[in-house]
């Protein structure tokens, strides 16, 4: 059984590709919906991560280089 927050990540990041017109849900995908599970950016925060960054590359990666996916 998953928890339900990463649940929730798991149906954000298909909802960030389907929002595309993507083909496929990648890692970066999921990466991009763990910037907003708490559990996970707890762990990111801690490391240090610059979310806001993380999140903008992320984001420009996604619509830019993933372009090909769109169906």
């Amino acid at each position: 059984m998953l928890s339900r927050h990463l649940e929730q990540t798991l149906h954000r990041a298909l909802a960030f590709a389907n929002a595309r017109h993507h083909e496929f849900a990648t890692l970066e995908h999921l990466l991009l919906a763990l910037v907003d599970d708490p559990d996970a950016l707890a762990v990111m925060r801690a490391c240090g991560v610059d979310v806001e960054v993380l999140r903008n590359d992320l984001t420009r990666y996604i619509d830019v280089e993933l372009q090909n996916l769109v169906h």
